[in-house]
């Protein structure tokens, strides 16, 4: 939730000229959110009514529960509301093409077509999929809106490393490993990927580096702040956020994955923010348990029926903040003290 503040703040300046694409959402969804964007007649309880609709069936899993999204496209709705028509936003989904009243009929459709996501490059391709429709649509928004060229992509480790490190293998096989990396690859003069702060990938707050990055921001109370990452100390350090598969080149640095890095607040200000509230509502809890078998390969019945499903839907339908447990909080603080002091 911390990191979309941040982007929310771009995006509402006046200066950015474009649009956002997110791999949040499918593909399928495009037209439902920009019309929803795009209408600024509706009430406040109509406009809540359309996003709670547009956000149930907006991936191809049960429910996206990140709050942040949420959040991103009602405050984008409200900022359109006082813009030009030439200078509203658009928000595109790229994640790979997905409609539930298709797979609504059968369980063996459903699981066949997870299976096949889950399965990566012996499946669907998720990465070349996301970076084909991110083109796709960013190509369909400059020809409709030549003054909107700019594209503020928001992609999660690792789908945006605008760069991989080789493949030693065969390193010259042209292998797509990453959204970004498809991105770059067909824009490459115009292709900027930028990190975020945050702690490595599956860890449990392990820093960078040994935490020296952020004991340096710390030290220099500095946070907020951009800046490229060529011929930088942090630029020229190894990059050590997320483990490739083997076979890989790991020795590589940042400024070789990303062009430049934001350190927006320190990880012990960032805040996790879950739940929709009243993202099903009574009248929409057959729908939820619809779903909810597909997924488990349960009849209807027992997907009511069970314990743990009921608690999910009351989970998912309750807004909660949560910021770092106390574990990582003090693992990441000892890994900062031990630079400072």
């Amino acid at each position: 939730m911390t990191q979309y503040e941040m982007i929310l703040d771009v995006v509402k300046d006046e200066r950015f000229k474009g649009h956002v694409y997110t791999e949040v959402g499918t593909v399928s969804n495009t037209e439902r959110i920009n019309n929803f964007l795009l209408n600024s007649t509706f009430t406040k309880e109509e406009k809540e009514k359309e996003l709670l609709s547009i956000y149930r069936d907006l991936d191809y899993q049960i429910i996206w529960e990140k709050y942040n999204y949420y959040h991103l496209l009602s405050e984008v709705y409200d900022i359109n509301k006082n813009r030009k028509k030439e200078e509203k936003i658009l928000i595109f989904p790229t994640d790979v093409a997905f409609d539930w009243n298709e797979y609504y009929s059968t369980t063996g459709a459903y699981r066949l077509f997870f299976g096949l996501m889950e399965r990566g490059t012996q499946g669907i391709h998720r990465n070349i999929a996301m970076g084909s429709n991110f083109v796709k649509s960013y190509e369909r928004a400059k020809r409709d809106n030549p003054e909107r060229r700019k594209a503020l992509v928001i992609q999660n480790t690792y789908h945006g490393y605008v760069r991989i490190p080789t493949y030693l293998p065969v390193p010259t096989e042209p292998i797509i490993y990453s959204v970004g990396e498809y991105i770059n690859k067909t824009y490459p003069e115009k292709t900027f990927g930028i990190h975020i702060n945050f702690y490595k990938s599956g860890s449990s707050g392990d820093l960078s580096n040994n935490g020296i990055f952020d004991a340096a921001f710390e030290y220099t109370k500095k946070d907020n702040v951009g800046f490229d990452l060529k011929n930088t100390p942090i630029g020229n350090t190894k990059f050590d956020l997320y483990r490739f598969g083997g076979g890989y080149d790991t020795n590589v640095n940042f400024d070789y994955i990303f062009d430049g890095m934001i350190f927006y607040k320190p990880l012990k200000e960032l805040v996790l923010k879950t739940g929709i509230p009243d993202i099903y509502p009574k009248e929409y809890e057959e729908h939820f348990f619809r779903k909810l078998a597909l997924f488990r390969n349960q009849t209807l019945e027992e997907a009511k029926n069970s314990e743990e499903n009921i608690n999910i839907l009351k989970m998912i339908n309750t807004s909660v903040e949560t910021p770092l447990n106390k574990t990582m909080l003090e693992n990441i603080s000892n890994q900062i003290k031990k630079w400072i002091e």
